[in-house]
């Protein structure tokens, strides 16, 4: 049997001033992958990120480790916590 192993960003390495290089430099509001969408992800009909607005640049939500009040963090098609 294969096992997939996923890591999960948590909402610190996303949101607070510490976060990682990649979400400083481009935000996140990011293009979800085809493998994304294949593993059930949403895929906007409205949103896109800063790089255009293609087919290939829908944004999708996402989720993120760290719990809040008990529920999983997600990350809005808008790059917005939720």
């Amino acid at each position: 049997m294969y096992m997939s192993n996923f890591t999960f960003l948590e909402n610190d390495q996303i949101f607070s001033e510490n976060r990682l290089d990649m979400f400083k430099k481009y935000g996140t509001k990011c293009a979800i992958t085809d493998f994304s969408i294949l593993l059930g992800g949403y895929v906007s009909s409205t949103c896109y990120t800063n790089e255009g607005n293609n087919l290939k640049d829908r944004t999708g939500a996402w989720w993120t480790k760290t719990p809040d009040s008990g529920y999983a963090r997600a990350v809005d098609d808008n790059g917005d916590r939720d």
